[in-house]
């Protein structure tokens, strides 16, 4: 009897090694790039209670699931043929004042689980001197109307025809077609567009940074990791990413952990820079964080981007990364790390520790019983803790 569950246990390891070498997948399995490269057909939103200072809302026609289509919370959804054609919510914003030369950079917003098309985020974007579309992928809409269940207009939403749902394929789809609606406008510069994909926008971002080509780069908040046992949304696409992406994440979220993060970071071949902060708060309040303006505009605009480090190497207890770019020129490094023994992930307690700059390369001293850290380099300071560069996180068996 002991043989035999000996056996079975090895048999069940070799299988999940086999899984997590062979779940790799190329995006034209399910999308046909050809489909969504041409602007779609689009049309105002006739709904008063989702109209917002400075922009268009507007319902652009996309793709959704057909009726019987059973597939889309499997692990091998229905590909872009087998869907709809079928409308979907977004902003459309532009600066104020004069268009400069080529047109403004672009910006499309993905928002993140139980999010919705934000007007104050698109506002907060276009603010900041970028064309946005911001679209809702649950196949509803949001509403500034109040009532005593919902008290904030950040709390409202409204399905559309057809109800609530989530179409891993279609939302893929649809985020693609928003970017070809916004390129198709003249004020908008075609090459200096991005995105910024956050929480659950951050997974469907790496599919959209395998399909298009179009974007100069992508933005990363708080997840995107891989999770080669998970459904449809597990990283199965990293390996086939296109543009730069660069993640902002933190030490204590509760989706992700730096383990299945680092799976990522390895995976993508085009990963520009992460950043690694301590209890960096989860909310949508990502699309304000100073790092991603940043980056958006190193993408779009040939700004300074963040500090860059090398991966860490270790000699005894002393650990040290190269610089490879100042950023707006590095003011201070830190080791960050915890010898926390909480078993609950997203409790764990992390602490941080001066690092020395010299001749190019941070370095530290682990601290006796750390088992998980990382050296970050700092060029500015901000309300997120977030204007660093990061190493990977390596981590100690205990």
């Amino acid at each position: 009897m002991e043989k035999l569950l000996t056996a079975i246990l090895i048999g069940a390891a070799i299988m999940l090694l086999a899984q997590e070498k062979n779940f790799r997948e190329n995006p034209e399995k399910y999308w046909d790039f050809e489909k969504l490269k041409e602007a779609p057909a689009f049309r105002d939103a006739p709904f008063e209670d989702c109209k917002a200072k400075g922009l268009r809302p507007v319902l652009v026609t996309g793709y959704g699931c057909a009726p019987d289509d059973d597939t889309i919370a499997k692990s091998k959804p229905n590909g872009l043929d087998k869907k709809v054609k079928a409308e979907y919510f977004a902003y459309i914003g532009f600066p104020e004042g004069p268009v400069p030369e080529g047109g403004f950079p672009g910006i499309v917003l993905i928002h993140g689980g139980g999010g919705t098309a934000y007007p104050e985020f698109t506002q907060l974007w276009v603010k900041n001197g970028y064309a946005v579309i911001a679209l809702d992928w649950y196949n509803q809409r949001p509403s500034t109307k109040l009532s005593d269940m919902n008290p904030t207009p950040l709390s409202n939403k409204v399905p559309l025809e057809g109800g609530k749902r989530q179409d891993h394929v279609a939302n893929v789809a649809n985020m693609i077609l928003a970017h070809s609606l916004l390129l198709s406008f003249k004020n908008v510069n075609p090459n200096k567009t991005a995105f910024v994909g956050l929480s659950w926008g951050s997974w469907y971002g790496v599919m959209v940074a395998a399909l298009d080509a179009r974007f100069k780069g992508g933005v990363e908040i708080y997840c995107g990791d891989i999770k080669p046992h998970s459904a449809f949304t597990n990283g199965r696409f990293h390996h086939a990413a296109k543009i730069p992406l660069y993640w902002v994440v933190g030490t204590n979220d509760q989706n992700v952990t730096l383990e299945s993060l680092k799976k990522a970071f390895d995976e993508c071949p085009t990963l520009e820079n992460k950043s690694l902060v301590i209890r960096l708060p989860h909310s949508h309040v990502g699309f304000r964080f100073p790092s991603v303006f940043r980056m958006a505009a190193h993408f779009t605009q040939g700004g300074p981007g963040l500090p860059k480090l090398t991966d860490i190497t270790q000699d005894g207890k002393i650990v040290s990364a190269k610089i490879l770019e100042q950023g707006k020129g590095i003011k201070r490094a830190i080791l960050c790390y915890t010898d926390s023994t909480e078993k609950v992930y997203h409790k764990q307690e992390w602490k941080s520790i001066p690092a020395k700059i010299e001749n190019g390369v941070i370095s530290a001293e682990v601290p006796e019983g750390a088992h998980k850290y990382f050296l970050s380099a700092y060029d500015e300071d901000s309300k997120y803790n977030d204007l660093c560069g990061s190493t990977s996180p390596v981590f100690i068996k205990k």
